[in-house]
Parts: structure tokens; sequence; C-alpha cells
């Protein structure tokens, strides 16, 4: 029986006790006061009936609303509300599973957008820790983001200007002008002025602060999209002060290694010519010879030195340190220098240190050194002087002094006595030379040994040179590294 089937047999019921009720009437069978209580007794009894019927079912769909799985077929058959009730459900799943659809969707954007933003935080760090600078414009001039690198060419928000000019194309330019300095501005507009006529653009400018001085390389480059229209433009700003020094300090060393081979050079051209003439007496030609022979040992001391200095700064001259102990090192520079200072008539003394002074060097390099080092104290010191090696341990480095009590070198020369090429003027007749020792001394000093140098020197009282080299063997520290745990 269908759900509704039982509340037409209560219709039908009651129809037939209505004709029994006006039959029973008609054929004065029952009083029609009976008769009407026995319909009313029956009418109340069916509608009883059926409110107790709805009732159940509107309890039974109240429990499958409180299960947890509402799907019941059989409802559809037996209650009055199965068909409603199902469509519910339908309903119901329908949008369950719409609602699942829209979550999976929401969660979806969520994840890539959570991915986005973690992008755009790396980009935005990795910009920011890059030491070019990087500006990005949009397409009408608008400084769209810029890394931290960039900001000494972006003008702070207090120093703009407002532009109230009603030309778009000069509004632009007038933005891009008070939002960064002229230089990136100029090379902005000419950049996207010119976009047909090349790619990028680059320019080279100075700045100049109250503590610093620096030159910068700027590279605009146009962006566009695969409609070939114009996104915007990058302009990338890198610091090249360093580049310029070297190109500077390059043109200096070679105008100076021009100006030294210049010398000996026109010298030799010149006695060689005053030979070639026959003017000269044997004896006269015998002293040209003496000359041109002094001028070739000053070439060639000149052309090894700087060959020496650019092998070891270009990495040629392989760098072989070794654990050694510091003052035989000093003992066989001593041992070199020795005879050179006992022909000038110069007390030459070694103060080596006690203690055992372990170093991680290059034997040749420090030992070549120190030599050149011992070499300009006995040169520069007059007969009858005195020239002193010391080496002592100070913390953890061991110091090397080379002290004499020669000519000293004045005050406004002391800044430039590691300079290449450079001779203390006043020192200039008292010994030949090339200015690069002392270069070449500094080089292998700092930089190949991680250590440092000074010099102190009064005129006509003498000069000390110090050198300190950190202490310490390679060996000894793998061997406590390696060493296992001590277990008590």
């Amino acid at each position: 029986m269908k759900s509704y089937g039982k509340y037409w047999v209560l219709v039908v019921l009651l129809l037939f006790m209505s004709c029994v009720d006006n039959l029973l009437v008609t054929s004065q069978l029952a009083s029609p006061m009976l008769a009407l209580s026995a319909s009313l007794v029956a009418s109340l009894v069916g509608w009883a009936w059926l409110v107790r019927s709805l009732q159940k079912d509107r309890d039974q769909i109240s429990a499958c609303l409180r299960n947890p799985e509402l799907l019941r077929p059989e409802l559809t058959q037996k209650n009055f509300f199965g068909n409603l009730f199902a469509e519910a459900i339908q309903k119901i799943e329908e949008s369950d599973t719409e609602l699942v659809s829209t979550t999976q969707v929401k969660t979806m954007l969520k994840a890539r957008l959570n991915a986005l933003s973690k992008k755009e935080a790396l980009m935005e760090s990795v910009l920011d820790h890059l030491e070019t600078g990087v500006l990005v414009f949009d397409a009408q001039h608008t400084l769209e983001c810029s890394n931290q690198a960039a900001a000494k060419f972006v003008i702070p928000e207090a120093d703009r200007t407002q532009n109230t000019s009603e030309s778009g194309l000069a509004l632009n330019k007038a933005l891009s002008s008070d939002v960064v300095i002229p230089e990136i501005a100029s090379l902005l507009t000419k950049t996207i002025e010119r976009k047909d006529a090349t790619l990028s653009r680059r320019s080279e400018f100075q700045l100049t602060g109250l503590d610093f001085q620096s030159h910068y390389r700027a590279i605009a480059t146009n962006l566009f999209d695969e409609n070939q229209a114009l996104l915007g433009t990058v302009i990338v700003v890198e610091n090249i002060g360093e580049e310029t020094n070297e190109k500077e300090r390059h043109a200096e060393f070679v105008s100076s290694v021009a100006h030294e081979l210049k010398t000996p050079m026109a010298g030799i051209k010149a006695y060689i010519e005053m030979l070639l003439d026959g003017d000269c007496e044997e004896d006269e030609a015998e002293e040209l010879y003496g000359f041109i022979n002094e001028q070739i040992d000053r070439l060639t001391r000149l052309v090894n030195s700087m060959l020496n200095l650019a092998r070891i700064e270009s990495g040629v001259v392989e760098i072989k340190r070794h654990d050694c102990e510091l003052n035989d090192i000093l003992k066989s520079a001593a041992d070199v220098i020795s005879p050179n200072a006992g022909e000038k008539d110069i007390t030459f003394t070694s103060e080596l240190s006690d203690l055992y002074l372990p170093v991680h060097v290059d034997k040749d390099m420090l030992g070549q050194a120190i030599i050149n080092l011992l070499s300009n104290a006995v040169k520069y010191t007059p007969h009858g002087h005195e020239v002193r090696l010391r080496s002592r341990m100070e913390d953890n480095t061991a110091v090397i002094e080379v002290r004499d009590t020669g000519m000293g070198i004045p005050e406004n020369s002391l800044p430039h006595i590691f300079d290449r090429f450079y001779r203390v003027p006043e020192n200039n007749r008292s010994a030949a030379g090339t200015g690069l020792g002392l270069a070449l001394v500094h080089f292998i000093v700092t930089n190949v040994h991680n250590g440092s140098i000074s010099v102190q020197s009064v005129v006509n009282k003498g000069t000390c040179f110090t050198v300190t080299i950190p202490l310490g063997h390679k060996e000894q520290k793998k061997k406590k590294q390696l060493a296992p745990p001590v277990t008590v």
C-alpha cells in the first residue's frame, strides 16, 4: 500500500458511515440522534486515527533526521511525508556535494594563494639581499617596486615635489623625476622614448655624499607582453666603484711602468749614440759601457720585480703553505743579508725569541718578504750604523721587527710607502731601486698570510717595519678535531 492509501481508506470509510447513517434515518431503523451520534463517533475515531498516523509519520521523519544515516528509501512507500522527505534529502545531498566542491575549490585557492604569498616573500627577500639595485617601473613611468640596494637612488617622500602639469607625457616624466634621482629618471625616459630602436640602454654616473663617493652603472631594459605592448621598464644599478678604482690603478701602473722603463732606456740610447759617434776616448767609452750595464741591470730588476708581483697576484705562482718554525725562516733570511751588512760595516743583530713560534706559511714567500725588508734596511743605512731583526710572541700572533738606524722616511711619504713604484724622493740618490719591493712585501704579508705590516720612521734616526703573522700549526688543529673524546 502506498504511503497515502490508508488515508483514502479513511475517507471512504467516513463516506460509507455517512451513507449508512442516512439509510438508517431514512428507513427509520434508528432515530436521527442515534444516527448522528454514531456518525459523530465514527468521524472522531477516524480523525483521531488520522492525527495519530500523521504524528507517527512525523515522529518517524524526526527520528530519521536525528539519525546520521538519513537515506531511508522505504519511507517513500509507508510514510505520508516520505516523498517530501526523499526530495529534501536529495536536495541536501546535492547541496552537500556543491558545498564539498566549493570547499575544495576554496582550499585549493587558499593553498595557491599561500604558495604565491610565499613565492612573493621569497622574491622580495632575494631582491632585498641583492647588492645590485633593482627598480621596476610600469608603462606610465610610475615606480612599482625597488629593493633595499636601490634606496639611495629613490628620493624620500618628504623631498618630492608635486607636479600639476596637464600633459600626460609631461606628467609621467615629472613623476619619474620626482621619485628617483635625475640620472635614473633621464635613463628611464630615453629608454622608453626609444623603445623601438633598442631594447635596453645603459649609463654610468657618480654619486657623492658627505662620507662617500662611488661610481655606478645603470642598465634599463624595456619589458613587453606577447603582443609587444610595453609592460614597463626594469633598471638594474651596479656599483662599479671597485672596478673604476681598479681601472685607475691599472692606468697608474701602466703609466708608472712606462715612466720607469723610459728613463733607463733613454739613458742607454744616449750612451749608445755617443759611442756610435766615435767621439769618446777609450776611458770615456769604458765609463759609458759601465753606465749602460747599470741601466740594463736596473731594467732587469724592474722587469723581474714586475713579473714576480704579477705572478703572485694573478695566482700563477702556487702558494705552498706548510707548518714551520718562524725563527728558522728568519735565521735563513739573516744569513742571506749578513754579508751585505758586513760590506758596509753595518752591525747586524738578530734578537729572535726563545719561544717556539709555530706558523702555517709559505716558507719561500715569507722568507723573500723578510729578505726584502732587511735588504732595504741595509741599503738605506749608512756605514757604521746598525740593523736589528727581532721576533716575539704577542697574544695569538707572531711579531717580526726589522729596525735600522738609517736615513729614515719623511712623514709625508709614510702613507705611500707600500704603493707600487713609489720611492721616497729624498732617498732616491742613496740606492737604486724599482719601488716594487715593499709593494710585494705588503701583498705577501696581507693577502697570502692574512697578516699585517706597519712602519714607523723618523728622519735621520731610523725606521722600523713591524710584521704580524697569525700563530698556529694547521696539522695540530686537525689532530685536535679528530682526537677521540676522553672517557673517564
